[in-house]
């Protein structure tokens, strides 16, 4: 068995203040990482971390990028664990779409049919919930009762298979931290 790690995040954007609004949760963004480090996150949202403009697939780092500039993004990352398996394929997809990262667009419009409860399937488009339920689904990770392109952020909040492992500040987050564990025998 292996984890992977599901990260939504709420930079204070206008863009995420939107979402979070229209979603009635509090995290407007999800990731998804292979390592507890969380290096790289991999979802789709801003190339330019100062413009939401141009978007699409982006490998995302907690002090890089949008989260350099909006230091005080907080998150909640999850864990998840997963078959060998399942871990070799969810890397295999992913780098699928970072190897042919120029035919994949972020799909605007999928942000608004979304809003309205009328989600859309557009092949080589994503919003960020869509991207990361593909991955899992496309690599035989059944957690959410829907298609992936009906997914929102706020579907990843508190899913039962998941083990939260930290809810803070992003910027704040480091594994180093959590897997301290003072030893008790030694006092």
């Amino acid at each position: 068995m292996k984890k992977i790690y599901i990260v939504t995040t709420y930079t204070g954007t206008v863009l995420s203040y939107l979402i979070r609004n229209i979603s009635k949760t509090p995290y407007a963004h999800v990731s998804i990482a292979l390592n507890k480090e969380l290096k790289p996150m991999y979802s789709f949202g801003r190339l330019n971390p100062k413009t939401p403009i141009f978007a699409g697939f982006v490998e995302e780092n907690i002090n890089e990028g949008l989260y350099a500039i909006r230091k005080n993004t907080m998150c909640r990352v999850y864990s998840l664990d997963v078959t060998d398996l399942q871990y070799e394929k969810i890397y295999k997809n992913i780098m699928e779409v970072s190897t042919n990262r120029k035919e994949y667009d972020y799909d605007v419009k999928a942000l608004i049919y979304l809003s309205v409860d009328r989600p859309r399937e557009k092949e080589y488009k994503y919003v960020c919930s869509h991207f990361v339920a593909d991955m899992l689904q496309k690599s035989g990770v059944e957690i959410l009762n829907k298609y992936s392109y009906e997914t929102r952020p706020n579907d990843f909040y508190d899913l039962e298979c998941f083990t939260l492992e930290y809810e803070g500040l992003l910027s704040r987050y480091s594994t180093q931290e959590q897997l301290y564990v003072p030893n008790m025998a030694k006092a």
